[in-house]
């Protein structure tokens, strides 16, 4: 089986019938991805609600930055594969509806898996940070202000009748006339919201297991998170310790006391760690995987990369690919 192309261009083309495509820019051509009727509506508060009857055209990747908040998606047909950062989530709604809440609280790439012939029919809720700091409180919306604490946290459930009913009055209409307006549909989201909450009152949050050493010493898990937010950037180890109220050299000592390597170590081996995901599910070349993980030259990436890793970056890549 071929392996999905990767899509990083995309632009939606609309005809006078109400329906749109979306295609895929390559250099000088274009390509359907997605054809159906696609609807959009910005709220008060900054919520941002997308509907959706499609039929996917062809597999492929679709990769774009990740927007901060929490997610939530309701699938009523079909099949909804995406990923943030290599982590992927997953609803078959082929034989029932399926929810999910996901939580993004930090900068990510976002990938959407397409599937030949998937026939899709969902609503996208956005809650940025914005609305959850003025409404997601611990005593209005519990469950929202938990997940919201969660980077790649999930809640997952089979939505009932009082979700399901509002969903499908968000979904878009053939005919323009027939879809509410702004306001209604955002009531409609309120809802949603509110029996949301109502009905995972009992799930438990699936947190996402970083890659991340743990440990018990404050300092040194405070530089843990101050780092893992910093990794696309030029940290120093001055910087790191500033952070953290420490002095450079408390801060190796810690470090290598609690974690067992040194600082410089550390951010190596997780840039690397985070560029193997890149190479696996984005389309970036190994230049740029280089320069994402802070190598000048590819050659010492390369050199790094199968040092870590035991093959070179071209070798994971190829492997991968026989593999789907």
């Amino acid at each position: 089986m071929a392996a999905p192309v990767s899509v990083v261009c995309t632009q939606r083309e609309s005809s006078a019938e109400g329906h749109a495509e979306i295609m895929a820019t390559h250099s000088q051509r274009t390509q359907s991805l997605v054809r159906g009727q696609f609807s959009h509506t910005l709220c008060p508060g900054g919520l941002h609600i997308d509907g959706g009857i499609t039929d996917e055209l062809c597999d492929a990747n679709v990769l774009h930055r990740a927007h901060l908040g929490i997610t939530l998606v309701i699938v009523l047909e079909g099949v909804l594969e995406f990923a943030y950062d290599g982590h992927t989530y997953r609803c078959d709604a082929r034989h029932q509806p399926q929810a999910i809440a996901v939580s993004v609280c930090r900068d990510s790439t976002f990938r959407r898996r397409l599937i030949e012939g998937n026939h899709l029919k969902k609503v996208n809720i956005l809650l940025p940070p914005e609305w959850l700091e003025g409404y997601a409180d611990e005593q209005a919306l519990p469950l929202l202000s938990a997940l919201h604490r969660h980077h790649l946290g999930c809640v997952r459930w089979p939505p009932n009748t009082s979700i399901l009913d509002p969903t499908r009055a968000l979904l878009p209409s053939a005919n323009r006339q027939h879809e509410a307006d702004p306001l209604t549909q955002h009531l409609h989201a309120l809802t949603i919201i509110k029996h949301l909450c109502d009905q995972t009152a009992g799930l438990i949050i699936e947190p996402v297991v970083e890659h991340t050493p743990t440990t018990h010493e404050p300092q040194v898990a405070k530089a843990v998170a101050y780092i893992e937010t910093k990794l696309h950037t030029a940290l120093t180890i001055s910087t790191i310790a500033q952070a953290c109220g420490l002095s450079r050299s408390t801060l190796q000592r810690r470090f290598r006391t609690h974690l067992g390597v040194p600082v410089s170590d550390y951010i190596r081996r997780r840039r690397l760690a985070v560029v193997k995901e890149k190479l696996l599910h984005e389309a970036i070349s190994i230049g740029e995987a280089a320069y994402w993980a802070g190598y000048h030259h590819p050659s010492n990436f390369v050199t790094a990369f199968k040092r870590q890793f035991g093959v070179t970056p071209g070798q994971l890549i190829q492997s991968h690919t026989h593999a789907v």
